[in-house]
């Protein structure tokens, strides 16, 4: 397992690697204020309340409406790194099969006939990673277009709660990713940061 961590890393997969962490906190940005601080209900009653105060009568189907429309500029955003994960998956694939690093699950067969429960995690790990991506591109990508081709209201509610629950899939990831990071060093196999950077040294 040392080998894979020890190995260069190119050009076009450090280029590929920092874009889809952006594209990745921007999707966790702005989903997660979506569910909290700018959730229309929250901003509504804020509306509602404040403009009450200032003696301004704002109805409730109003309030939601401005609540809406402020958000919607944050929203479009999101929609932009959605795309660009689309993109990045796509671009992931292709350089997988010209580096000719295609065999992921083979990779995990090899790490459980060796037992290394290390290589077992972080194969497995990225394996379930590269699902919940194309599951979020793919649910994503009919939820922004459902109007266009005509989905029911039963199949755009399940494309959204299926991926607002794997939402959460993205932030296990990065706390996992990120331990892994420090569970690396801690192992004596270093440099995975810096190589991720700066490629690392060939042999």
């Amino acid at each position: 397992m040392a080998d894979t961590f020890q190995k260069p890393k190119s050009g076009a997969l450090r280029i590929w690697h920092w874009a889809n962490s952006i594209a990745i906190f921007g999707l966790l940005a702005t989903g997660l204020l979506r569910k909290s601080y700018m959730s229309w209900r929250p901003m509504a009653a804020t509306i509602e309340s404040k403009t009450a105060e200032a003696g301004v009568a704002v109805t409730p189907e109003l309030a939601r409406e401005i609540a809406i429309a402020i958000r919607t500029p944050m929203w479009e955003n999101h929609y932009l790194f959605g795309f660009a994960l689309a993109a990045l998956l796509l671009m992931r694939v292709v350089l997988a099969f010209m580096s000719g690093q295609t065999h992921t699950l083979q990779d995990l067969k090899d790490a459980i006939a060796s037992r290394d429960k290390h290589a077992i995690a972080v194969k497995g790990l990225y394996l379930a990673f590269y699902g919940v991506v194309a599951f979020m591109v793919v649910s994503g990508l009919l939820l922004r277009f459902k109007t266009e081709l005509g989905l029911s209201k039963e199949l755009s509610g399940l494309l959204k709660d299926g991926h607002e629950f794997f939402l959460w899939g993205f932030v296990g990831f990065v706390a996992l990713h990120i331990a892994g990071v420090f569970v690396t060093e801690l192992r004596g196999e270093h440099g995975l940061v810096s190589r991720m950077i700066h490629g690392g040294q060939k042999s």
